[in-house]
């Protein structure tokens, strides 16, 4: 969420203070000594108030939408970006043990699907595991990481000669099995056979 309110330039809304509002004289158009100057500063200070006020329902924006329907109602009655964003971050972004807690759960229900990118599920295990309150090592995340993972990827990483199993090891042999993965894909869409390269046959028909 922070790099997509980053990237539409709106996050400053979130730690900044709005623009003062400009001076009742120059706001109403009073002419006085330095009216003309007044006056430009009166507008200036116009367009900075509506810049930020556009910037912060665009955030404000964001943050809902990234919301789940169930829990919309819940967090729409804030009627500005930094109250929604600390709402919200009290409940699920902070330090305490409840997020911690979540994700401990989420690590130990976490399950690995055959048709989700493998690279995408290994980083999220990472994540879960570096949220919870007491983060499992390298070594332990690796090996747990191992029962949990497709035979394929778990079994070559657990069976590495020398030493225990360490995430760079997950890492090697998953992106080698995504690699495959991919190719096969790619040469079955083409109508190739994987195994033995030649078209006309799927791998599952393969004769050779």
């Amino acid at each position: 969420m922070l790099l997509v309110i980053h990237t539409a330039a709106v996050a400053h809304v979130l730690s900044d203070e709005p623009p003062p509002p400009p001076p009742a004289a120059a706001a109403a158009g009073v002419k006085e000594e330095n009216g003309e100057a007044e006056a430009e500063a009166a507008a200036a200070a116009a367009a900075a108030r509506r810049k930020w006020a556009r910037d912060d329902a665009v955030c404000r924006g964001h943050i809902l939408a990234a919301l789940h329907d169930r829990i919309f109602p819940d967090y729409v009655r804030h009627g500005t970006a930094r109250a929604a964003w600390e709402a919200v971050a009290r409940a699920y972004d902070g330090a305490g043990a409840l997020s911690a807690g979540v994700a401990r759960r989420a690590f130990d229900d976490l399950e690995f699907y055959a048709n989700s990118p493998l690279l995408e599920q290994i980083a999220h295990a990472e994540a879960l595991n570096a949220a919870t309150r007491l983060p499992l090592g390298d070594e332990d995340l690796a090996g747990t990481l191992c029962e949990m993972l497709p035979e394929n990827v778990g079994g070559p990483a657990s069976a590495r000669s020398g030493g225990g199993v360490t995430m760079r090891d997950v890492w090697r042999v998953a992106r080698l099995v995504e690699t495959r993965r991919v190719c096969r894909e790619d040469m079955e869409r083409h109508g190739r056979c994987w195994r033995c390269g030649k078209p006309g046959h799927h791998t599952s028909n393969c004769m050779g």
